[in-house]
């Protein structure tokens, strides 16, 4: 099956990059490492043109994924 691949977030290359740091200087250094360092980090990672203008898409619980304006029965 061929397919395209969808190109990494910025987030995923900002902590790529933090790995590749720490594993040159210690090469133990674990990629869980990594993600906790980028996420200290996070304030130097990419543009700041798009900061702030994305919304968080407000999730429906699991429990309440039925259809909008629908009420279970209980038995």
């Amino acid at each position: 099956m061929k397919g395209g691949k969808r190109a990494p977030s910025e987030w995923n290359l900002f902590v790529k990059k933090i790995f590749n740091e720490g594993k040159s200087k210690n090469s133990s250094y674990a990629f869980k490492d990594a993600l906790k360092d980028a996420s200290r980090r996070k304030s130097e990672m990419g543009s700041s043109s798009s900061k702030g203008t994305m919304k968080m898409k407000k999730s429906r619980s699991r429990r309440n994924r039925g259809k909008k304006g629908t009420r279970r029965r209980r038995h």
